[in-house]
Order: C-alpha cells, then sequence, then structure tokens
C-alpha cells in the first residue's frame, strides 16, 4: 500500500493525473490514520495478573488466566492479546480485547494441554494491535515468562505388600505406623539432612551430631533407580520406553507417597537431595526432577549403582531399561543389606518400530536381548529381587500388580497428582 501510494503520488503529476495524485492522497490518509491508532494503542493496556499454574499433569488440560487493565485511552484498533505458548503446549492463542474504559479489568482466560513432559516457558503475553482495515499493525510485550513443568502421567497402582521380602519385617506400603519417634534409629548427621530431625540427647552423649532416621518399621524410606541411559531405551516421543519408565516412576513415587513413605529419586549417578521442609514439597520436587530428565549417558546405571551403595533406604524399586546379567550384577553387592527390592525391567527392543518388523534380519538381535533380558531377571530373583517385566502394550498398573502380587486385593483410589501435591 505504501509502495503504491509513493508510485501515485509521483506519478500524478509527471503524467498530469489529478485523479491518480488523488489516489495517492487517498492511500497516504488511510496509511497515516491506521498508523496513528495501532500506536496509540501501545498504551491502553496493561497486564494486571498471570495466574501462577506451575505445572500440569501430562495429559491434562491447564487453565491460564490473564488479568488486563485499560488505561482509558481510546483508539480505532482492533486489539488482541497473544499468550506465547510452545506448540507443545497448544499453541499460542489469539484473545480479542474489547475497548476497555481506564481501570476497568477484564480475565482472558486460555487453556495448555500436553501429551510431553517437560519444562517449557510460556509468555511473554503480547499486545497485537491493527486499524480497521488491517493496514497497519503495532505489538506490545505484556509482563514477563513464566516456566511451567508439564510432569509424567501418574497412573493408578494397586497395593504393595512386602511380607515376603528379606529385610521387610512384614511391612505393608498402606500399612500405618504406629512406632513412636523415641524407637526412630539414629544416625550421624549428614550433609542436607533437615535440621528439625536432630536428635539433642544423642549428640550430647555420642559429642557428634546425631539425628533420627525414622526408618519405622511400617514405612521404610524408599530409593527410586531410574534407567535413564539414552542406549537402554528405544522409541520416540510419548510412546518411547523413557517415557514408560519415566511414568512408572512416577506413579510408584506419587502412590508410596500418599501412604507415608520417604521417597528419593536415584539416576545418573545423583541422589536428588531433599531440601524441602515437608513431605509433599519433596514429592513435587521429585515429579519436577522427572518432567525435566533427559537420557543420560551410557555410564549412567553404572554411576547410579555406584551412587546406591552411599544411599540410605531400607526399600529399593528399580526401574530398568535394556539390561543383561552383566548390568545387574553390581546391585547385588550395592543393594543396602537386609533392604526388599523391586525391579521392573522393560523389554526395550519391542519398542523399537524395526523390531517388530516381520523381517528376519531384525529376529536375532531381538532374541539375543531377550535372553539377555531373562538371565538379568533370574539373576536378580536369586538375590531375593521380586521382578516384572513390560511391553509397550503393558499398562504401568497391570506390571505393578504382577510386581506387588497382590491380585486379590482391589486397587487404591485414583491418585489424582493435583491432589497428592497439594
Amino acid at each position: 500500500m505504501a509502495l503504491v501510494a509513493l508510485v501515485t503520488l509521483v506519478g500524478g503529476p509527471v503524467l498530469g493525473q489529478r485523479d491518480i495524485l488523488r489516489v495517492g492522497v487517498l492511500l497516504t490518509a488511510l496509511l497515516v490514520v491506521g498508523a496513528t491508532a495501532t500506536l496509540r494503542s501501545r498504551s491502553s493496556l496493561t497486564l494486571e495478573s498471570r495466574s501462577k499454574v506451575g505445572f500440569v499433569e501430562a495429559g491434562n488440560p491447564a487453565r491460564v488466566r490473564l488479568s488486563v487493565r485499560g488505561t482509558g485511552r481510546t483508539t480505532g484498533a482492533r486489539l488482541v492479546v497473544e499468550d506465547t505458548v510452545p506448540l507443545a503446549l497448544g499453541g499460542t492463542p489469539r484473545l480479542p480485547v474489547p475497548a476497555l474504559a481506564d481501570g476497568e479489568v477484564l480475565d482472558l482466560d486460555h487453556t495448555l494441554r500436553s501429551d510431553v513432559r517437560g519444562s517449557f516457558e510460556v509468555g511473554p503475553a503480547l499486545l497485537r494491535a491493527r486499524d480497521v482495515l488491517g493496514l497497519t499493525e503495532s505489538r506490545q510485550v505484556l509482563g514477563e515468562p513464566v516456566v511451567i513443568d508439564v510432569l509424567p502421567r501418574v497412573h493408578e497402582l494397586t497395593e504393595l505388600t512386602l511380607g515376603d521380602l528379606g529385610g521387610s519385617r512384614g511391612s505393608s506400603a498402606s500399612a500405618s505406623s504406629t512406632t513412636s519417634p523415641d524407637d526412630a534409629s539414629i544416625r550421624e548427621y549428614r550433609v542436607g539432612d533437615d535440621l528439625r530431625r536432630v536428635h539433642w540427647r544423642s549428640t550430647a552423649r555420642r559429642g557428634s551430631v546425631m539425628v533420627r532416621s525414622d526408618e519405622h518399621p511400617g514405612r521404610p524410606d524408599v530409593l527410586l533407580l531410574l534407567d535413564d541411559r539414552e542406549s537402554a531405551h528405544r522409541g520416540r516421543g510419548p510412546a518411547s520406553s523413557l517415557e514408560w519408565a519415566v511414568s512408572a516412576a512416577a506413579s510408584a513415587a506419587v502412590h508410596l507417597h500418599r501412604r507415608g513413605h520417604h521417597v528419593r529419586l536415584l539416576h545418573a549417578g545423583v541422589v536428588e537431595p531433599v531440601r524441602e521442609l515437608d513431605e509433599a514439597s519433596a514429592v513435587r520436587s521429585l515429579l519436577r526432577s522427572l518432567s525435566r530428565l533427559t537420557p543420560g549417558p551410557p555410564d549412567s546405571l553404572s554411576r547410579s549403582v555406584a551412587a546406591l551403595g552411599r544411599a540410605e533406604s531400607t526399600l529399593l524399586v528399580a526401574v530398568l531399561g535394556d539390561v543383561d546379567a552383566d548390568d545387574v550384577r553390581p546391585l547385588m553387592s550395592a543393594r543396602p543389606l537386609g533392604a526388599p527390592a523391586l525391579a521392573l525391567l522393560l523389554r526395550t527392543r519391542e519398542w523399537d518400530a524395526g523390531a517388530r518388523r516381520a523381517d528376519t534380519a531384525a529376529t536375532p538381535g531381538a532374541d539375543e536381548a531377550e535372553r539377555g533380558l531373562q538371565r538379568a531377571q533370574l539373576v536378580l530373583a536369586r538375590a531375593g529381587w521380586r521382578t516384572a517385566t513390560a511391553s509397550p502394550a503393558d499398562a504401568v498398573p497391570d506390571v505393578w500388580s504382577r510386581l506387588a502380587r497382590v491380585g486379590a486385593r482391589a486397587p487404591v483410589a485414583a491418585p489424582d497428582v493435583r491432589d497428592a501435591l497439594a
């Protein structure tokens, strides 16, 4: 439009055509009026507030609310607020805004949804203003971006009984603890321990800082070991074996947390530290760590096994990818003495689309992987581990039921992750 206006303004006098010159003047006037209206609109709105979502569970919607306040400046432009949203969360919504009086507040809502866990940046919001003819547009940034974590899917799981496992002392994952705090075992203080757990009487008697480990028979501490090696998993995106493993670990964490257990996560050789003052915050931190987890290097499992020997737990739950007997043997010596242990092994080759095709070239490798998995399962079972295997068609609750071995028990209420984190 500007180019046409320039040509007609110059060409009209040269050709002696007043009508062409009038067209150029009209086009120029439209551009000037449109630009003035859009520029005035830059200060017609301010962002009053943004709802703090923080996190959303994969597959579940989350509502975001933007409150905008009018400044009283009237313009002839059409106003639209766009909240910058990644495609993984549904894409950027366009929210029309009517003319607002000075001080008038309008709430604009849109919905986020994602099937992919991860950490995403949402915002800032953009105010777009266009004149009525759509000739000019101006943009203004409203507010600052925020980070939203998409947590892994959490499934309903059956109760877990530990009575037939060594070191469990007949405990149950749903049993309530009746042991008094005075009977809690005492150990030396370690960096990161909650100072509220200091046992002052033992500290004074022994001359070093001692803390209560609070490892009651009915509520053992739980250590979740997650095999995050990129080489140990197959598939892509939400349908990959790594995502299945992350969802299984998250479901176990929430399930055990809701029954009063202290749960920590071990992956890539690092035990996630507990800095929070309460268990609800601790499990929220654990799920956020799982949401941000990325595939690890080839030595990730061996580093985790080495760290396992330094960790303190009375129940070990391992979610393993593509492993063989050599991979799991170090777990035998690293396992805490007398601690019950459970292993969930994934048949990762079945997640590989190429391995599922009916071609003979893929059969030998798949057979060897299956034999390696069976040997690993046998090694763990002989060492007193309770094991179960999972395939792409298996649901997390079904595999957990096989691991729990309580088929006669009814499943507990579905763990809504938002209630668990409240």
